[in-house]
Formats: C-alpha cells, sequence, structure tokens
C-alpha cells in the first residue's frame, strides 16, 4: 500500500469514527454480560473512556439483573481495575474501538472492558515476628 492510500484509508476510517455512535460494555471479571451504555456520534468526542465507564456506572433506572452485573462489577474494582484489550484505559474511546455492524446493517464503534480485580491465591503464612 503506497503512502497515498495509507493517509487516504487513515482519513476515512478516522471520519468513520466521528460519524459512528460508541457502545461501551463494562463486564465484571471473565463475564460473558455487562453493562451497555450507548453514545450518539460527538456526544463522546474528548472524553476519556475512564469516564464514559464512570458515567456508565453510575446510571439509577437499571434492571434487576443490571444491578446485579453492577455489584459484580464494584466488587472487581474494588482492588481492581479497568482493562480494555489487554491494557489499562487511561485513553479516549476511539482508540480502543473496533467498528462492528448490526444485523440491520448499521455500523457502531465498540468498546469491550472488563473491571478486573487482581487473583487472589497462593500460600501465605504469616508466622514472622518483630523483635
Amino acid at each position: 500500500m503506497t503512502k497515498d492510500a495509507e493517509t487516504d484509508r487513515a482519513l476515512e476510517t478516522e471520519e468513520a469514527q466521528q460519524l459512528l455512535p460508541l457502545v461501551i460494555e463494562v463486564l465484571p471479571g471473565q463475564a460473558g454480560e455487562g453493562l451497555v451504555d450507548i453514545y450518539q456520534p460527538g456526544a463522546y468526542e474528548g472524553k476519556s473512556l475512564r469516564k464514559l465507564c464512570e458515567s456508565a456506572l453510575k446510571k439509577k433506572d437499571l434492571t434487576i439483573e443490571e444491578q446485579l452485573i453492577l455489584e459484580d462489577i464494584n466488587r472487581q474494582l474494588d482492588g481492581g481495575k479497568f482493562l480494555s484489550r489487554g491494557q489499562e484505559i487511561d485513553s479516549t474511546a476511539s482508540e480502543y474501538a473496533v467498528i462492528e455492524e448490526t444485523e440491520a446493517g448499521e455500523k457502531y464503534l465498540y468498546v469491550p472492558i472488563r473491571a478486573i480485580k487482581p487473583q487472589e491465591g497462593g500460600y501465605y503464612c504469616k508466622y514472622w515476628k518483630d523483635e
């Protein structure tokens, strides 16, 4: 691919992302379902992915199932962190998003975010004395 073609492709991708809605899904640990929040094009521009996650977790109109998922997410975040695509989230949503398509053919940006608590385990023994 020539340099001009690469530049054109990057511009097309950037333009497409600006026109697409954003769907973030915050999942607790290794769960298969999480809390979904949808942002219209332009509503998420310039906002960090962390702020969008925090906003999604503050929603009040949750179903019983969503409340249970939120409780699981909060348990994971107690000493845990947000990860997307194996990395800590520290920039804008568009840097982690992939373009997906609904069954009806409508495109959108999707970002899966996992609330992960470090794995606990191993053997810890406290036999040391301070002398």
